[in-house]
């Protein structure tokens, strides 16, 4: 059933994204996954320490909550970049979409939680 609510979360969130790029007037960008290109050098160090600690913390948390603690890094993960696109390319309008998405895996960190008890 967990896995039935993240779908349909999804599915919102990708019709959600699209209108508010309509109505932004932001293009997706040819990548999904942005290059380390023309980024400061900070963020790029904060996601890699992130990750570190992802991928540590994986070993040491229960297999059980190994899921919440990947939708937890991505929702920080989607805020560091929203911060970093707010802070220096406010023009490209492009943070809220990171934001959007940091909400998606909050509420997706929520329907784990809440189905698992």
């Amino acid at each position: 059933m967990t896995l039935v609510y993240l779908l349909i979360l999804a599915v919102v969130y990708i019709f959600l994204d699209l209108a508010m790029r309509k109505k932004l007037h932001t293009k997706m960008k040819k990548s999904y996954w942005r290059s380390f290109k023309g980024r400061r050098p900070l963020f790029i160090t904060l996601e890699m320490v992130m990750l570190a600690a992802f991928l540590v913390l994986i070993f040491v948390i229960p297999p059980a909550y190994t899921s919440v603690f990947m939708f937890l890094f991505f929702f920080l993960l989607y805020v560091l970049r929203g911060f970093e696109e707010w802070k220096f390319e406010r023009k490209q309008k492009e943070h809220y979409h990171s934001w959007f998405g940091a909400t998606f895996f909050l509420f997706g960190t929520f329907i784990l939680l809440m189905t698992d008890m």
